[in-house]
């Protein structure tokens, strides 16, 4: 970023920059905080030639213990609250006025200052070391205010006083400078001719950059999850997947952070095709490289979140379904008992004679009882009471063209993995998957085939076709095919699974560094209660 005005890069915003740079803006307390002084600090300023040179020191003084910096003071930049209270105060004979100082007299106060609260003054001796911290924090976040920020953060901790604004851009500049030349050059000598080709692809096709960088937030730009719109996420993912793979390979050799990829990907989307077209080729490379990288991590979140929401959707209305059926059967049962009840007193009414024909008994019975009624009665009767839980399977059952066309296609499209290579739940996806490669059904499978531990005991009368021994004969394949999804869903909640190319689904140990980098990590980072022992810093070991 450059402003427009100076074409320096522009580091902070205006707000920022003022309050970083910017005289101190006093309120009635701060002002008698900071404009009250200890007798070491009254000696400096006593020290001063004359009243206004001592007006001078005393409010350099104030204002460099509010923000460790020095400034030029005029009339007309410094509070006239602010010489009015230090006048009132230090010199209540007095009339004082301020008026420049010889700048022999304002570098020396600058020293005496400086030295006073242990600081000493930025010199151009302390350049190099600074853009190098530039350019490490340049690996970490090449956002201007970031690095900016950091610096700053060093200098006071070196007591070190800052230096001037431009001091500062030129500093982050030129690490920034370096930096993209890095990137540049392992991006040049890494991509081999068919990446090269791809990439060029997307900047010539007008059309295949346009409808990826549409996706750039789903959430926002999706309406729905339906099935027509998630065929074609699908499929733009399937469009990145190679140079997503090329990214996966060569970003984590670039020794770029995982706060820029997400920088240089927003760029890649910031920038108009002819934008990227007008770049160094390597440049615009680099940024569609961590939009490929980005993006098609982003698309897998986004399946996964359609994939929760249509089984969610369904759960929610099968159970809904199922509890209305079990309340209208249970209703039906009650109103149906006390006419069933006396159909069978008829057999022990002792005002109907042994040798009354059969015909005339039933002929009361169906008085009491439809013919049809009293058939389906006896035949519930004959039954097991009706189960809410085979009513809830029943209805997945009714459920199951819509398993198959919305929630099937996007499990298939993703890579779920766990941290025990013999997770049952993972065995059974790779099943799946097989069997519906070569377009079978899941019920004409063997049994012995089934995944080892993913159907409890308690389900087998749900999930297998039982003999009358009660041993299973066949599985119930589009029941099966939904126990698991429901699995997956529960298990990718709680992180005992995760999803390999994802940013908000994959295992927890890809956000950490590998042991054999962590000591080489802590070093880079200005943190004392890291870098020293646990004694040294005070703190109590346990």
């Amino acid at each position: 970023m450059r402003a427009d005005s100076s074409k320096r890069l522009t580091i902070f915003t205006e707000a920022e920059k003022l309050a970083l740079y910017g005289l101190p803006d006093f309120d009635d307390f701060q002002r008698a905080e900071f404009f009250a002084f200890s007798e070491e600090e009254l000696s400096l300023a006593d020290r001063r030639q004359g009243n206004f040179e001592r007006l001078h020191c005393l409010l350099q003084l104030g204002y460099f213990k509010a923000k460790h910096a020095f400034f030029s003071l005029t009339t007309d930049m410094v509070p006239a609250e602010d010489i009015g209270f230090v006048a009132e105060r230090y010199f209540p004979d007095s009339v004082v006025q301020l008026r420049p100082l010889r700048p022999s007299e304002f570098y020396a106060q600058r020293a005496e200052i400086a030295r006073l609260f242990g600081f000493r003054l930025w010199s151009a001796t302390d350049r190099p070391a600074l853009v190098e911290a530039a350019m490490e924090l340049a690996r970490r976040d090449v956002t201007p205010s970031f690095i900016g920020l950091e610096l700053l953060g060093m200098l006071k901790d070196r007591k070190i006083v800052r230096p001037g604004y431009t001091t500062l851009q030129s500093v982050i500049g030129a690490a920034l400078t370096v930096e993209r030349k890095r990137l540049d050059h392992l991006v040049e000598t890494a991509l081999d001719a068919q990446t090269i080709k791809a990439l060029r692809d997307l900047l010539v096709r007008e059309g295949t950059l346009a409808d990826l960088a549409a996706l750039a937030e789903l959430k926002k730009d999706a309406r729905n999850f339906r099935h027509k719109m998630m065929m074609v996420e699908r499929q733009k993912r399937t469009t990145l997947a190679p140079l997503y793979r090329t990214a996966k390979s060569l970003l984590p050799t670039f020794g770029i952070s995982q706060q820029n990829i997400t920088r240089y990907a927003d760029l890649a989307l910031f920038y108009t095709i002819y934008d990227l077209r007008r770049m160094k080729p390597a440049q615009a490379y680099l940024y569609l490289l961590c939009y490929a990288w980005q993006r098609f991590r982003q698309l897998s979140d986004n399946l996964v979140d359609a994939f929760d929401h249509h089984l969610s959707h369904i759960e929610d209305e099968t159970k809904a379904k199922s509890m209305e059926a079990f309340v209208q059967a249970q209703a039906k049962r009650q109103q149906e008992a006390p006419r069933v009840g006396r159909v069978l007193l008829l057999y022990v009414d002792a005002d109907v004679d042994d040798a009354t024909p059969f015909g005339m008994v039933r002929k009361q019975a169906f008085a009491i009882l439809p013919r049809e009624a009293l058939l389906s009665a006896g035949q519930r009767l004959c039954e097991e009471p009706v189960n809410q839980m085979e009513l809830r399977w029943n209805e997945i059952d009714r459920a199951a063209p819509r398993i198959k066309k919305n929630l099937r296609p996007l499990v298939m499209a993703l890579d779920v993995s766990a941290v025990s290579p013999a997770n049952p739940w993972c065995a059974a996806l790779s099943w799946m998957r097989t069997v519906f490669a070569c377009e079978q059904p899941l019920s004409q499978r063997p049994i012995a085939e089934v995944p080892t531990g993913t159907i409890p005991k308690q389900l087998h009368r749900h999930l297998y076709v039982l003999n009358e021994a009660g041993t299973p004969v066949r599985l119930r394949g589009d029941r099966y095919e939904f126990w698991i999804y429901r699995q997956l869903s529960r298990r990718l909640a709680t992180g005992e699974l995760a999803v390999d190319d994802s940013l908000r689904h994959r295992r927890f140990g890809d956000e950490l560094v590998s042991p054999e980098q962590t000591a080489a990590i802590l070093q880079t980072l200005t943190i004392p209660w890291v870098t020293n022992p646990a004694e040294a810093s005070g703190i109590p070991s346990f």
